[in-house]
């Protein structure tokens, strides 16, 4: 807690030593109590607590002020010597006798109020905070109703004491804000989380934290292009730094219609070893690439990541990436690394071969493929097709030959 054990207590000597006689008023101890509590006083001074403690405890105070005072010098000492029960106990004694003057009650209940916090319990400690705010608001009364409030899980009520804590700060108080923020998150109430994070950015803008919950917000209430921009944000103040940081962004840039920007920043990410050289990023930079229609860059990358994965699709990817580039030798080297026992597969290689050879006008290897394909069911009414095909086209070359 904030409160000072020592600046207390000696507030109290100072209330007592300035009162010209004992007996003079009603917030004035009595002439014997005030003696033996000199006593105690001098002690404390000496950093003897324990032996005044002892004294206190052998001071037996009749009137109600005496009483009062006396508690609450003991709980005074006994939170500064960490036995928050004991303190509770005591303090408790001090608020319930009301003798005190109305500046040192107030400081009692306060005191009384963090210790029913620190010990967890919340609906005395909500109770005399409200007492206080009734008397004098203030934002740290307020911070520490919502405390209370976090205790009892009793989140809308803890969101309305943050409020008006805000309402009253002179100053950002950031830990109202997450307390704020704690409580909307429970609420699932995204929107004014967005609100709450975005003032922590605003005033915090050096804590990585708050930029990359709230482009996470976003993506809770599906506001991609927030979230896009707020990732980017993130990254010009160079808090994405790990591998799934940059790929999300990479990730966001793409599907929100930026496909080459986020190839360039995923190829950069992996020429620079921020991310991991893998089949799995291979493909996903490939797949990029694609989307920008950057095909040879696409099918250099589907061709890394077969060659790191053995993946066949991977290999017929690339192979169909050249036929349209035009690339038809290369296409056939790629076709020849596949290797797969898959029928199906077999079947889409070999017609991607046909293509490629028929494109290169090799009909003959071409209709001998087809004919082979003859066999494969899941390719032979195509293979049918093309051996038709390639039939007429060999022979009107031979034609033309003539």
């Amino acid at each position: 807690m904030t409160l000072s054990f020592k600046s207390t207590c000696l507030l109290l000597a100072t209330l007592l030593f300035s009162l010209p006689s004992y007996g003079a008023n009603k917030f004035t101890l009595s002439a014997k109590v005030g003696q033996q509590v000199s006593a105690v006083f001098e002690l404390y001074e000496l950093g003897k607590s324990t032996q005044a403690l002892e004294r206190l405890n052998d001071i037996r105070p009749r009137s109600a002020f005496d009483k009062a005072y006396i508690n609450r010098f003991k709980g005074n000492l006994y939170w500064e010597a960490g036995d928050e029960k004991k303190a509770l106990d005591a303090l408790q004694l001090a608020v319930n006798e009301n003798a005190l003057a109305e500046k040192e009650q107030r400081q009692s209940q306060r005191m009384l109020a963090d210790l029913y916090l620190n010990q967890k319990q919340a609906e005395k400690a909500i109770k005399l905070y409200k007492t206080l705010i009734k008397e004098q608001a203030s934002e740290d009364l307020y911070k520490h109703l919502a405390i209370a409030y976090y205790q009892q899980k009793s989140w809308n009520k803890l969101v309305d004491a943050t409020k008006n804590a805000i309402k009253l700060s002179v100053e950002f108080n950031q830990s109202v804000h997450i307390l704020q923020l704690s409580a909307l998150y429970e609420l699932k109430d995204y929107k004014r989380a967005s609100i709450t994070l975005l003032k922590l950015t605003k005033m915090d803008a050096s804590n990585k934290r708050w930029w990359m919950q709230l482009a996470s917000n976003y993506r809770l209430l599906n506001q991609d292009k927030k979230a896009l921009a707020t990732y980017e944000l993130a990254y010009q103040h160079g808090f994405l730094t790990s591998s799934a940081e940059i790929k999300q962004l990479a990730y966001f840039r793409s599907v929100l219609g930026a496909p080459y920007q986020a190839a360039l920043l995923l190829q950069s990410a992996i020429n620079n070893e921020q991310v991991a050289i893998s089949a799995k990023n291979y493909k996903t930079l490939a797949i990029f690439w694609q989307a920008a229609r950057e095909h040879d860059k696409a099918q250099q990358y589907w061709g890394k990541s077969a060659d790191l994965s053995g993946d066949a699709l991977h290999y017929l990817t690339q192979a169909q990436l050249l036929q349209l580039l035009g690339r038809y030798e290369n296409m056939l080297t790629v076709l020849a690394s596949i290797k797969s026992d898959n029928t199906q597969l077999q079947g889409k290689v070999a017609l991607t071969k046909i293509q490629a050879l028929f494109a290169l006008k090799k009909y003959q290897q071409a209709q001998n493929v087809a004919q082979d394909l003859v066999e494969n069911p899941t390719s032979k009414k195509r293979a049918l097709q093309w051996v038709k095909l390639l039939e007429n086209r060999r022979h009107q070359a031979q034609q033309f030959a003539l």
